[in-house]
């Protein structure tokens, strides 16, 4: 082949960015001439018909997988998405992000949601982002047939198990089809067994001998006799790439028949090898120098295809391809790109030297850096590197795309970068080892983590004269930081990591300095310093409105919404949560699954309140909203923050279920320490009466009277306070909580200091001193009204409420309204006030209003955010409560009783 020399040079400035290849979402254009195959696209419309999942059509390269798909399609007047994947897809975030691409092609709505998700860092498992799309898909009406064409590239467990997800769960709107050279590794037997699933393989798709016939007469435009047309069926066995390049061969030759296909012996890759070189050699020069230097490419563009061979013109020379049936393949109707077969670019590659090689990869990598395009960049650089052994230009690309394609989220891509790069260049460069502990830290690796992070370091310290530069010396103890949390609780070394951090990093490295400012938050709540740990998350959750990412800023709002109820200020927690909930929320109503990490917040805070109705709501959607990110961790969280309520509203046993399942999650996962959640459980059990669990767990802790008071231990503490009361034992309550007193004024603690007055006045109630119990109440009245922190006292027990009365001047009307939900728990007056003798919760009301305006009990559940299950519960007590037994009585009762106005 012919070159053209070019002088490598450094690769400019790429401009990151993870754009979506719209060649990959492109249907293939029917091939003009094309043989019809009736026969297998009446078994296609069959599988439709019969509403069966799945269509799997499985062959060896060549038997024209995609011709027939692209024909049923171009048929069957139903909307179609396509996707041609490759083995680059092998990443979960690049591969459901096309995925999404691809359905967004009919269902415009689909996957709306997803972006910011899949954007994020340890982001939820694949099934769960699937199941986001298979709700958007079955809330439309849109029938889709969803094509994953050449599925063979696909070698990821995780990517395999969202497909089988998929087709477990895929609404009766979507039908997927499967083009692949192997069976996939997918539960093929059990849709076989169902019924499920149109299998066509190789037998199917060969031709005919009617079909060869037409093929090489209408297609390849040959005057052959019956004779020699069954001969080549027999010899290629049916294949269709053998018979189109039999053609071709002899479509040249013109030699006697007989001798041409008495020579068609051997394997399908012998006979590929031979036609292609056949071919090849009856093709002038300059074309089999276009077709060679081009084989590189995935897919070919003219401008592209200019760069890598050098010369000008090649869009006339892919269109000439095109209509020689040379194995292009447009992917356009526009037809500005192409492919080549896969076989046949398989066997132009080989006929290419390693510096030939190597100096086409570098100019395809030249062209990619200019056009911003950074991963195929990479893809070639990576190429280029392994036939030249100069890793030079993939590492710097590698270097500059490393941090926004690991903070987006696709820790995959960076891994395989990483793990291609020669590991003594990984060690011996600073931000490569940073991002491959990166790598290692996102997945749970704490170990190999930390020993790059010491590279990376050691690294900045041997290079470069002076001082290392402070941005790299930054995201390392940012790093640092984020180990000492997650591994080692260590608190103290974690602030001081992060600070190191913060003071190192300037101000443009906004995601880095975010990330620090979190881990110090975390540890100064945990080290017991709720201002700081407030003043600290304020910031973080500045800088994560301008940074945008949508998983962190979630996380900085409950840590905050956390700190800000520690240190009493329920009221502003509430605002933040409920603004969160509101960002989440678009134009229509539909709410983010991010906004179950809030709702989960919300909802507790409601329960301080005890606003039971908005607290049972809030729990209810983000268990709903929960289940569709499907992270263990998240959804431990949610079951435990919604036990309280649970149990105010009776639902006991759910309650005490809800922590045992938090409990098994977070051991799992490990995501934090399970020890609240026990603590959660005995407060419970002992409310219940069950004193003896509430010991046993008391011991299993540790818990000692001569304890001193701590942040991590503080609530264990409250509630062993309670325990020693309840034994008699008024002397070692009594200091355990003077210590108590003394540290949560120390550090602004005001919501626990609510529950130390009221152990305080309940230790004075016991010993009989009722002056005493009432000052102590009243302090706890003083401090708890202006933020409405009703259930501290309504979970104190009985001896509590009954001294309420006693204390009214304190804050009358809070305490006129713990004594009214002390005898009818979570009845706003409001509500108490309709006609009815058990009134509608607002719940129901709002329930009630949605099934008067025309909604289903589905569409209420959409509306809602409650599951299914939940709307006819609230249905069933509607009818109850209004004595009716159908939607058209309940509303015209309604109406009678205005309820509905």
């Amino acid at each position: 082949m012919s070159e053209q020399p070019v002088t490598p040079s450094a690769p400019a400035e790429p401009r990151p960015h993870r754009a979506i290849l719209a060649t990959k979402l492109l249907i293939p254009p029917p091939r003009p001439n094309r043989v019809p195959r009736l026969r297998l696209l009446a078994r296609l419309d069959e599988g439709l018909r019969l509403g069966r999942r799945l269509t799997l059509v499985a062959a060896p390269a060549g038997f024209g997988k995609t011709t027939l798909i692209s024909d049923w399609l171009n048929t069957l007047g139903r909307p179609a998405a396509w996707l041609a994947l490759d083995e680059t897809d092998n990443d979960p975030i690049r591969f459901l992000s096309y995925l999404v691409a691809a359905v967004q092609q009919v269902v415009p709505a689909a996957g709306r949601d997803l972006p910011g998700m899949l954007g994020a860092p340890q982001g939820p498992p694949p099934e769960s982002l699937i199941a986001l799309l298979i709700n958007d898909v079955a809330a439309g009406s849109t029938p889709v047939v969803l094509v994953l064409d050449d599925y063979q590239a696909i070698t990821t467990p995780a990517i395999h198990r969202a497909v089988e997800f998929l087709l477990d769960r895929q609404p009766p709107q979507l039908h997927l089809v499967l083009l692949t050279r192997q069976e996939p590794r997918l539960p093929l037997a059990r849709l076989r067994a169902r019924g499920q699933a149109t299998e066509i393989g190789e037998q199917d798709l060969r031709f005919t001998s009617d079909e060869a016939a037409a093929f090489l007469r209408q297609t390849m435009g040959l005057e052959i006799s019956d004779n020699t047309i069954a001969a080549l069926a027999l010899r290629t066995e049916g294949w269709i790439t053998g018979l189109q390049l039999a053609a071709l061969s002899w479509q040249e030759r013109k030699e006697d028949t007989g001798a041409f296909v008495f020579a068609f012996r051997g394997d399908n890759r012998y006979v590929m090898d031979y036609l292609v070189s056949e071919v090849l050699q009856q093709q002038p020069v300059e074309t089999r120098a276009f077709l060679c230097a081009t084989a590189i490419l995935d897919r070919l563009t003219a401008p592209l295809c200019d760069a890598v061979t050098g010369s000008a013109g090649s869009q006339a020379v892919l269109e000439q391809l095109e209509r020689a049936n040379l194995f292009v393949v447009p992917l356009d109707q526009r037809h500005e790109w192409y492919r080549y077969h896969r076989l046949f670019v398989d066997v132009l590659r080989t006929m290419l030297t390693p510096q030939e090689e190597a100096l086409l990869h570098r100019r395809a990598l030249d062209w990619y850096v200019e056009q911003g395009s950074v991963e195929p960049a990479i893809q070639h650089g990576l190429a280029y590197a392994a036939v030249s052994g100069d890793f030079g230009p993939a590492e710097e690309l590698i270097r500059r795309a490393a941090e926004e394609t690991l903070l987006g989220g696709a820790v995959m891509t960076v891994r395989g970068w990483l793990e291609s790069l020669p590991e003594t260049r990984v060690q011996a460069d600073s931000d490569l080892a940073t991002y491959r502990a990166w790598v290692f830290c996102l997945n749970g690796e704490l170990s190999p983590a930390e020993r790059y992070a010491d590279l990376a370091e050691e690294t900045l310290q041997r290079t470069g004269a002076g001082a290392p530069p402070a941005p790299a010396i930054g995201r390392v103890q940012v790093l640092r930081g984020f180990l000492a949390l997650m591994g080692h609780q260590d608190y103290e070394g974690t602030v001081a990591l992060a600070t190191r951090a913060l003071e190192a990093l300037p101000p443009d490295q906004a995601q880095w300095r975010s990330m620090a400012l979190w881990s110090k938050a975390e540890a100064l709540e945990s080290l017991g310093d709720i201002v700081g740990a407030i003043s600290t998350m304020r910031e973080a959750h500045r800088i994560g409105h301008a940074v945008g990412s949508q998983i962190s800023l979630t996380m900085v709002e409950m840590s905050l919404a956390l700190a800000l109820n520690y240190h009493g200020q329920r009221r502003e927690a509430v605002a933040l949560c409920e603004a969160a909930v509101a960002r989440y929320t678009d134009a229509a109503g539909h709410v983010s699954p991010m906004a179950s990490l809030v709702l989960s917040r919300l909802g507790m805070l409601h329960y301080e309140a005890n606003e039971l109705e908005q607290a049972y709501d809030c729990h209810a959607r983000s268990v709903v909203l929960g289940q569709q990110l499907g992270v263990a961790a998240f959804d431990a969280l949610a079951a435990a923050l919604a036990a309280p309520t649970l149990f105010a509203h009776g639902e006991i046993e759910t309650a005490l279920a809800a922590l045992q399942h938090a409990y098994r999650l977070t051991v799992q996962t490990r995501f934090s320490d399970p020890a609240w959640i026990l603590t959660s459980e005995a407060a419970l059990r002992f409310r219940q009466g069950d004193l003896a669990f509430a010991l046993r767990w008391a011991e299993e802790a540790g818990l000692t009277p001569d304890e001193p008071a701590s942040y991590l231990r503080l609530d264990q503490l409250l509630l062993y306070g309670r325990l020693l009361l309840a034994q008699g034992r008024q002397s070692e309550a009594t200091g355990l909580i003077v210590r108590l007193d003394r540290f949560v004024r120390e550090k602004s603690l005001n919501r626990p200091l609510i529950d130390v007055h009221l152990l305080r006045a309940l230790a004075a109630e016991l010993a009989g001193d009722r002056a005493a119990a009432g000052d102590a109440l009243a302090l706890a009245v003083q401090l708890a009204a202006p933020e409405s922190y009703a259930r501290a006292f309504l979970d104190a027990g009985e001896r509590i409420v009954a001294l309420l009365a006693t204390v009214r001047r304190a804050a009358p009307a809070f305490v006129d309204r713990l004594l009214a939900d002390a005898g009818l728990p979570g009845r706003p007056a409001h509500i108490a006030a309709q006609p009815l003798v058990e009134p509608l919760s607002e719940r129901e009301l709002e329930v009630l209003g949605l099934i008067a305006a025309g909604l289903s009990n589905t569409q209420v559940a959409d509306r809602l955010v409650i599951a299914l299950g939940t709307v006819k519960r609230h249905v069933n007590h509607i009818y109850g409560k209004l004595g009716v037994q159908s939607r058209t009585q309940a509303v015209a009762r309604a109406r009678a009783l205005r309820l509905l106005e």
